[in-house]
C-alpha cells in the first residue's frame, strides 16, 4: 500500500469535502435571493466554539480479525481539543487535535502477538446538526459529522520482561524464558508478562517491511448529541470511526510472515467521547437592534424628543409647552385640557378638576384628617390636585402592646366581657384563623409593663409584650428584658410585683380556665348575680355592635371599618364592634356612621366593670335603642319590678344555657320548690319594657322566657304586677 494511492486518496476526499461547502452556502444564497422582502444577508464574522472533551480509543485491525465486535478490555484514554465556527445555523466546520493510544493482545495457541501505539491527530470536520428539523428553542440537539484528519501512529511490542527474558509461549500455556524443547523441559523458568511496551515494531523489522511511514491519513465519521445547558454551554456525548487509510498502525499485513500474515484490510479505531462546548461570542446571525435615530423618537407626537420630553404620554392633539407638557394657563396643577376653572386665583387650592375648593371644604377636610372619635369620619372618594395633599407622611412609630393570648375557637364571655370594658383592647386576625387579643398601645417599654402587672393583679392572664418596630415587624419581648425594666422602675421582677400587688379578682370575675388560676389567686365561686355595682367601677365604655354571627366572616365585609374589634365567644358567636366611647353621645354617632354605610343591625352596647351593662343602667339617655319609661301615678310604681324568667334548673345548668346565660350580665336566683332554682334577668318598673326585652331573648336563644313580677321581694305573676300599679 504506497504513498501514490493514499495521496490520491486524500486529494479526491478534500475536493469532495469542499464540494459540499461550497454547495451549502451557494443553495443558501440562492433561497435568500428569491424572496420577496428578503434583507441584506448578516456580514459573516468569526464566532468561535471551543471544546475540551475526553473519551476511550478502540483498536480494530488484523490482531483481532476473527471478532466482529471491538474488544471492551482493550480501551485506552483519549483526550482531544476542537475549535468549531458555525457557517450557517445547521453546520458547523470544525478544527481539532486528538491525542490517545491503541493496543490489543492476541493470545491463541497459533501465535502470541501484542502491541500498543500512541496516537496523535489533527484534522478538520463538518457536522449537521438538524436545525431544518427541529424546534429553535431545543435543549436536546442530534447532529453528525464528516471530516478528514492526518494522524501520526508510535507503535511498540512488548517482547522481553523486566529482567530482559525474552516471552516463550509453550503449547501448555505458560510464558517461560527458554524456547520449547526437550532438552529445556527441566531448566525453563515460567515467566509473566511487564506490559511494558519497550520494543520499537518498525525498528525490529520482523516481516521485512523496512522504515515504513508512521503517518497516514484517515476518515472519521461521527455521531452524538448536546444537551444544552444554557446559551453558551453544551454538554456533548458521541462517537467518531476512524477509517484509516494505513495496515501498519499493529505491524500486522497480508505481507507479513508465517503465522504473523494478516488480512487485507485496513486498520480503523474508534473513539467514543463526552465534552464540553463553550460559545465565546453571540449565537450566530443575530442582529444587533438597530438603536439609530432613537435620540429623535416622538412617542405621543407632540413635535418634543422622547429624551427631553418630560410628558412623554401627552394625549394626541393637546397643546405642549417646550417641556412637552400640557399647557397650565393658571398654574394650578392642572392642565388646561382638564381644567374647569382655567383662570383661578394665584396659589388656590383646587381639586382634581382645577375647581377652588371653598374655605368650608378645607375646614371639613382639616376635621377629617385630626378626628380620633370618628365624629367626622364621613370619608369621601373625592380627589384632591398634588398642592391639596402636600403635608408630611405621618410614620408609624415603635410602639408595645400586652397580648393577652391567641385564640382559635373562642373566648370565655365573662373574659370577652371584660376585655370590651377596656378602650384600649384590639384584636386581630392571622391567616390560619387564630385572633390574637391585644392590650394598650405604649410608646415606651415601662408602661406596656406596668399595664401587665395591672392586668395580672386584676385577674386577666397575659401572655406577651409584644414590640412592633416602625417598620411593622414584631417580636416577643423576652422575660429577661422585661425584668431588668421592672426591677429598675419598681426594684422588683415582673413575677414579683405581680405577686405582691395580686388580690382576688372582682366576684363578677370568673373569666380564666382553672389552669389559669394558681393556688395564691383561687376560684372565686361567689355568685355573679350576689356581686354589688359598686366593685365593678365607675367607669363605662360603649361599643357599636356591627353584628354577630355563628360563622366568622372575611376581614373584606368590614372593609372601611378601621377600628373594627373582632371576639369568638363560647356560645360559638363572633361579634363584631368597632369604637370604645367614653360617652354615649359619641358611640351614637358612630352607629350613625356605620348604618350610613349600609350596617344596618349596628347598636350601641355598654360595657362597665368588667360585663356587658344594660343602656338604662348606664346612665345613658338613648332614643331608640330602649323601650321609654312609662310614669305612673300608682303608690306601688316602682315598688313592682318586672323581671324576665330565663329558666328552672335543678341541680346543674346545661354548658351551653350556662354561656348564654353569662353574656347577660346580672342573673337573679330564687329557690323555688323541690330545690330548683329559678333564674330570672332584668329589672323593669313597666310591663311594656319587660316584653321588649322578653323578645330580645327570645331571638338570643332563651325559647322559653317569660315576664313575672317582684314585690316586696317575693315572685309573683306578671298579673298580678300588672293589677298592683293600677
Amino acid at each position: 500500500m504506497g504513498l501514490t494511492y493514499i495521496h490520491h486518496s486524500f486529494k479526491i476526499f478534500f475536493l469532495l469535502l469542499l464540494f459540499l461547502i461550497f454547495s451549502l452556502s451557494s443553495t443558501l444564497k440562492a433561497q435568500d435571493s428569491l424572496g420577496v422582502d428578503s434583507v441584506s444577508e448578516p456580514e459573516w464574522t468569526i464566532r468561535p466554539k471551543i471544546s475540551v472533551g475526553v473519551g476511550m480509543m478502540n483498536y480494530q485491525g488484523d490482531l483481532v480479525s476473527n471478532r466482529s465486535y471491538f474488544n471492551p478490555f482493550q480501551n485506552k484514554p483519549s483526550f482531544h481539543v476542537q475549535v468549531s465556527q458555525p457557517i450557517f445555523d445547521y453546520l458547523d466546520v470544525n478544527f481539532y487535535m486528538l491525542f490517545g493510544q491503541l493496543a490489543a493482545d492476541e493470545r491463541t495457541r497459533v501465535r502470541n502477538l501484542n502491541f500498543e501505539s500512541q496516537i496523535t491527530a489533527g484534522g478538520i470536520s463538518a457536522s449537521y446538526n438538524f436545525d431544518h428539523f427541529l424546534k429553535k428553542d431545543r435543549i436536546i440537539e442530534p447532529y453528525v459529522s464528516l471530516g478528514f484528519e492526518a494522524f501520526e501512529f508510535l507503535s511498540k511490542t512488548d517482547l522481553i520482561d523486566q529482567y530482559g527474558n525474552s516471552y516463550n509461549y509453550w503449547s501448555d500455556g505458560t510464558i517461560r524464558n527458554l524456547p520449547e524443547m526437550d532438552v529445556f523441559l527441566e531448566t525453563a523458568i515460567e515467566i509473566t508478562r511487564d506490559y511494558d511496551y519497550e520494543t520499537d515494531i518498525r525498528a525490529l523489522n520482523a516481516d521485512g517491511f523496512g522504515a515504513y511511514s508512521e503517518r497516514s491519513f484517515a476518515i472519521p465519521l461521527g455521531v452524538g448529541f448536546n444537551l444544552m445547558m444554557n446559551k453558551r454551554t453544551s454538554f456533548q456525548m458521541g462517537m467518531d470511526y476512524h477509517w484509516t487509510f494505513t495496515d501498519y498502525i499493529d505491524g500486522i499485513t497480508d505481507e507479513s510472515r508465517g503465522v504473523r500474515q494478516g488480512n487485507s484490510r485496513t486498520d480503523k479505531f474508534l473513539n467514543t467521547y463526552m465534552r464540553l462546548t463553550f460559545n465565546l461570542t453571540t449565537p450566530p446571525h443575530e442582529t444587533a437592534e438597530d438603536f439609530s435615530g432613537g435620540d429623535f423618537g416622538d412617542a405621543d407626537l407632540d413635535n418634543v424628543p422622547d429624551m427631553i420630553d418630560l410628558c412623554p404620554s401627552t394625549p394626541l392633539g393637546v397643546e405642549v409647552d417646550a417641556n412637552g407638557c400640557p399647557l397650565d394657563s393658571d398654574g394650578d396643577g392642572i392642565a388646561d385640557y382638564k381644567d374647569l376653572e382655567l383662570n383661578s386665583l394665584e396659589n388656590a387650592i383646587v381639586d382634581t378638576n382645577g375647581v377652588t375648593l371653598s374655605d368650608a371644604v378645607i375646614e371639613q377636610m382639616y376635621l377629617e384628617y385630626t378626628d380620633q372619635d370618628g365624629k367626622y369620619s364621613q370619608y369621601t372618594n373625592t380627589a384632591y390636585s398634588q398642592e391639596t395633599v402636600e403635608r408630611k407622611t405621618i410614620r408609624k412609630k415603635q410602639n408595645f402592646t400586652v397580648q393577652i393570648g391567641e385564640f382559635q375557637e373562642g373566648v370565655n364571655d365573662s373574659l370577652a366581657n371584660a376585655l370590651l370594658s377596656m378602650p384600649d383592647v384590639t384584636t386581630r386576625v392571622t391567616e390560619d384563623g387564630r385572633t390574637i387579643i391585644e392590650v394598650g398601645n405604649f410608646e415606651n417599654l415601662p408602661d406596656a409593663i406596668q399595664r401587665k402587672i395591672d392586668l395580672e393583679t386584676g385577674g386577666i392572664a397575659t401572655k406577651d409584650v409584644i414590640e412592633t418596630s416602625s417598620s411593622g415587624e414584631s417580636s416577643r419581648v423576652t422575660n429577661i428584658e422585661q425584668d431588668m425594666v421592672s426591677n429598675e422602675k419598681l426594684g422588683m421582677s415582673v413575677e414579683e410585683a405581680i405577686t405582691k400587688n395580686k388580690t382576688l379578682p372582682a366576684p363578677e370575675r370568673l373569666i380564666l380556665s382553672k389552669n389559669e388560676y394558681t393556688l395564691d389567686r383561687p376560684i372565686d365561686t361567689r355568685s355573679v348575680a350576689k356581686a354589688n355595682d359598686e366593685s365593678f367601677g365607675e367607669v363605662t365604655v360603649y361599643r357599636v355592635q356591627v353584628g354577630a354571627f355563628a360563622n366568622k366572616l372575611s376581614n373584606d365585609v368590614f372593609d372601611g371599618i378601621d377600628d373594627l374589634l373582632v371576639i369568638t365567644s363560647e356560645d360559638g358567636l363572633t361579634r363584631y364592634y368597632s369604637g370604645a366611647f367614653t360617652s354615649y353621645e359619641k358611640a351614637a354617632r358612630r352607629k350613625i356612621d356605620l348604618m350610613q354605610q349600609g350596617f344596618d343591625g349596628s347598636h350601641v352596647i355598654p360595657f362597665k366593670g368588667g360585663r356587658r351593662a344594660l343602656l338604662n343602667e348606664s346612665g345613658a339617655t338613648p332614643a331608640d335603642n330602649v323601650v321609654p319609661l312609662n310614669k305612673s301615678s300608682s303608690s306601688n310604681f316602682g315598688k313592682v319590678k318586672f323581671k324576665v324568667q330565663i329558666g328552672v334548673f335543678s341541680g346543674q345548668i346545661p354548658l351551653e344555657m350556662l354561656d348564654k346565660m353569662m353574656s347577660l350580665g346580672r342573673i337573679d336566683q330564687r329557690e323555688a320548690d323541690g330545690g330548683a332554682i329559678r333564674y330570672f334577668t332584668g329589672e323593669f318598673n313597666t310591663y311594656e319594657e319587660a316584653e321588649a326585652f322578653k323578645k330580645q331573648l327570645v331571638s338570643a336563644g332563651f325559647d322559653d322566657a317569660f315576664i313575672a313580677a317582684e314585690f316586696n321581694g317575693n315572685i309573683i305573676s306578671a298579673t298580678e304586677g300588672i293589677e298592683l300599679l293600677k
